[in-house]
């Protein structure tokens, strides 16, 4: 079982934590989540759960999935939206050799300056053994091409809206923002942003849908991405389902430019 730190005062929190299982059968096992409002002095009270099956899961593949969140997994009757939680999950078999590596692991290789770093860290601790995967820190540069949207939810009296994306960094705040395409519920944008990521597997890229008003903006909702998949594919195409919307999906492009590992002379 693992924990995550509590967020409060958040009905749309964004966590962002990482945590590792040893699977023993993939076949029959599968994860339970549970949400918890912690309430303090008293118990926590839960919020709802959610499970996931690891025989749905591809070795090596990064699985994206939104879970509704019910109030008993051995009952199905409940119909009360209890809200629903977001994974990324990743499952590493031990022994395969078909080419594919965890980002995760202990065993990524390390630039020359961060040796320097990771070891001057150690010596400070006496010689005693550090965590590695916490230390790595990789590198490079992230490309989002916003490409469209599709089936977007109207926002004016007419049935139309003004769409335009933002799209945000999360761990330096850096943005960027598409132009805005007018009287569409199907915008193409086509337009690719570049963002020099310096710890990338610990930042997220959000993007926000937002339609421009004379007068002000409206949410459309969001798209909320962590780099594992991009940083282990090194490029890919997706159309993800935009969260807090009634509906629409936006159509992206992700690629991935390493900083080159320099090997020691």
């Amino acid at each position: 079982m693992k924990k995550s730190k509590t967020i409060n005062n958040e009905l749309n929190p964004i966590w962002n934590e990482h945590f590792e299982f040893v699977v023993e059968d993939p076949l029959t096992q599968h994860l339970v989540i549970k949400i918890y409002d912690d309430e303090g002095l008293q118990a926590a009270e839960l919020i709802g759960c959610a499970h996931v099956r690891l025989n749905e899961l591809e070795p090596g593949k990064v699985k994206d999935v939104w879970l509704k969140l019910v109030k008993d997994l051995e009952i199905q009757r409940d119909q009360k939206n209890r809200g629903q939680v977001h994974l990324e999950l990743l499952y590493c078999p031990y022994g395969t050799t078909n080419g594919f590596s965890n980002p995760f692991a202990d065993n990524v290789q390390l630039t020359s300056l961060e040796k320097v770093l990771k070891s001057g860290a150690e010596a400070a601790q006496n010689g005693g053994e550090i965590n590695r995967r916490k230390d790595v820190i990789v590198r490079g540069v992230l490309s989002v091409t916003v490409i469209s949207a599709e089936d977007l939810a109207p926002t004016d009296l007419m049935g139309k809206a003004d769409p335009y994306v933002v799209v945000t960094m999360k761990k330096t705040e850096t943005k960027n923002k598409t132009r805005v395409v007018p009287e569409s519920l199907n915008p193409v944008w086509n337009q690719t942003f570049d963002f020099v990521v310096e710890d990338g597997l610990h930042d997220m890229l959000i993007l926000e849908l937002w339609d421009h008003d004379t007068f002000g903006k409206d949410y459309m909702g969001r798209c909320i991405l962590t780099l594992t998949r991009v940083l282990m594919e090194g490029e890919y195409k997706e159309i993800f389902e935009l969260d807090g919307a009634k509906s629409g999906k936006l159509n992206l492009h992700l690629k991935w430019a390493p900083q080159p590992l320099y090997r020691d002379s």
